[in-house]
């Protein structure tokens, strides 16, 4: 046990001590963990990197940077700057576990001074809110049905069988999008279509309909980047960072039939996107493809020149997942689709989150260079200005107006950041784009822009871009309407006219007597013969 617990946290501490080149997903499945330890090791990284700066001042506070290297357990090492070992040992002894196990020196002192750490931070959280302890959010546990292996109904079936029963879906405290599941009921949720909500904390570890690939374990906000994409039947796909691959197989799901190109770089991760497929019945419609999506080649006549559609969700800070889930086995950690974010541990203005957002400005406007592509769907797991509103403004002014920023998911109701402080194009791209919050959704906090081809005005300023755009689509759609109706009064004179003439043709012969009929009658409800032909009779 002490083993396994020393292991745990010097896999922790290499994870969060770590210089955050890779998403927290990449590093948690490149760390060597045994598979039986990855539940305990992601909830201990998420807890270590929300918490670090408050576990820090409690330990300063306490007193335990000024201690005498005498002090000191035999070989532990210098405690300026901080280890990243420490940090991960005081959060298991103060906010995790809440047990000191393992066999360091680092692990030694901190179980010499837990007593007086325990009265440390209890002494900083009656001082008031600002040295509070934030406790994680309990969200609703959600379950996507899978369409390529269970319809509707029978998920529905199949949760009434676990003992739980349907409900209107109901406001939470949150607002009109949030959602409260109570106890032994679940409710299908009232803007994604296919997703239904759990209690908090439902566990689904031997599920049989879960382990087929018949149920997946999806965050709210994660599934909104497919339903935003919303690539038809027969469409070819492009996800540009798909592993593990939930939103790569809800792509799939929603389409039936088609071809979806599924990048992924790290070799791990591919070999866990791969099985994915296989589990939830994608072989016939995803590919997995060993690469670097920004390698695709972009030419006229390329592998890729038929591609419609791509999804770009690419690694980001995290900084909007307030609520990690704990899961309680391997299969269930390896379902859930943890976003591929740094969970929080990046400052907002960090040199790091500066270098993600490039890299995700050249990952969408590679998917733009794409010959035939007409949507480009932008999603992330932050709620940082800089990875999402700033990207989607520098994207547009980069394409040079070939593309506009088209209105995502309209009946979402969290939108965009509004810019109070006076940015225009913030406020003008607001409306557009989609945010999710704990509180206000009952999901982690996420970011969906939709962009859609138009006919170029070469190098147009975002703003002039955004307008043309809009009138553009709104032109397209007035167009398609009135070409329905005309189309729809076309059909319905043809049909009138048809029944007319059948009517014409029966009632005189319908008003004589069966075998009565005169010879009037009868010529009456002959139908007339086709113009140029001819009698034959003698």
């Amino acid at each position: 046990m002490a083993r396994n617990a020393q292991l745990l946290i010097d896999l922790a501490a290499q994870i969060t001590g770590s210089s955050h080149a890779l998403g927290i997903k990449n590093q948690l499945y490149a760390s060597g963990c045994p598979p039986a330890l990855l539940p305990m090791l992601t909830a201990l990284v998420q807890g270590v990197a929300w918490s670090r700066d408050q576990l820090l001042a409690c330990a300063q506070e306490d007193g335990l940077f000024a201690l005498a290297p005498s002090e000191l357990p035999p070989g532990c090492p210098p405690l300026e700057p901080p280890p990243a070992e420490l940090v991960v040992v005081l959060y298991e002894a103060l906010l995790g576990s809440r047990r000191v196990r393992g066999t360091s020196p680092i692990v030694e002192l901190v179980r010499r001074r837990k007593a007086s750490l325990q009265q440390t931070l209890a002494a900083r959280r009656k001082r008031g809110a600002a040295n509070a302890y934030a406790p994680t959010p309990k969200l609703p546990r959600y379950l996507r049905v899978n369409f390529l292996r269970m319809s509707d109904a029978q998920a529905r079936s199949h949760l009434d069988s676990l003992g739980l029963r349907c409900a209107p879906a109901a406001a939470g405290p949150g607002g009109p999008n949030s959602l409260r599941v109570d106890k032994g009921t679940y409710c299908a949720d009232p803007l994604v279509p296919g997703l239904f909500a759990l209690p908090p904390g439902t566990s689904l570890h031997g599920d049989g309909a879960v382990a087929r690939g018949e149920l997946v374990l999806q965050d709210r906000s994660s599934c909104l980047s497919a339903l935003a994409l919303a690539p038809p039947a027969g469409a070819a796909v492009v996800d540009t960072c798909a592993s593990p691959g939930n939103k790569t197989l809800h792509c799939a799901a929603l389409m039936g039939r088609g071809r979806v190109t599924a990048f992924e770089r790290d070799p791990a991760r591919l070999a866990t996107l791969r099985r994915r497929v296989a589990e939830q019945a994608g072989e016939m419609i995803v590919e997995p493809r060993a690469g670097d999506f920004l390698a695709a080649d972009t030419s006229a006549d390329g592998e890729f020149a038929h591609v419609s559609h791509v999804l770009v969700d690419p690694s980001c800070s995290g900084s909007g997942l307030a609520a990690a889930r704990e899961p309680s086995s391997a299969s269930e950690f390896a379902s859930i689709d943890e976003h591929d974010g740094q969970s929080g541990a990046l400052a907002p203005d960090s040199a790091e989150v500066e270098a993600l957002a490039r890299a995700q400005e050249r990952l969408v406007l590679h998917a733009m260079a794409l010959p035939a592509v007409r949507v480009v769907v932008y999603s992330t797991c932050s709620v940082y200005r800089r990875e999402n509103e700033d990207v989607v403004l520098r994207v547009l002014r980069a394409c040079g107006g070939r593309f506009e920023l088209a209105p995502c998911l309209p009946s979402w109701p969290h939108r965009g950041l509004d810019g109070a402080d006076g940015d225009a194009e913030l406020r003008r791209v607001a409306p557009l784009v989609c945010r999710a919050a704990a509180d206000a959704d009952s999901t982690n906090g996420f970011f969906v822009a939709r962009f859609e081809r138009v006919l170029p005005p070469a190098h147009a300023p975002v703003v002039s871009a955004c307008a043309a755009g809009e009138a553009v689509a709104r032109a397209a759609r007035k167009a398609e309407r009135k070409a329905a109706r005309k189309a729809a009064r076309k059909a319905e004179r043809r049909a009138t006219r048809k029944v007319g003439e059948k009517l014409a043709w029966a009632a005189p012969a319908a008003a004589a007597p069966v075998g009565e009929r005169s010879s009037d009658a009868q010529r009456a409800h002959k139908k007339p013969k086709a113009r140029g032909s001819s009698d034959t009779r003698t």
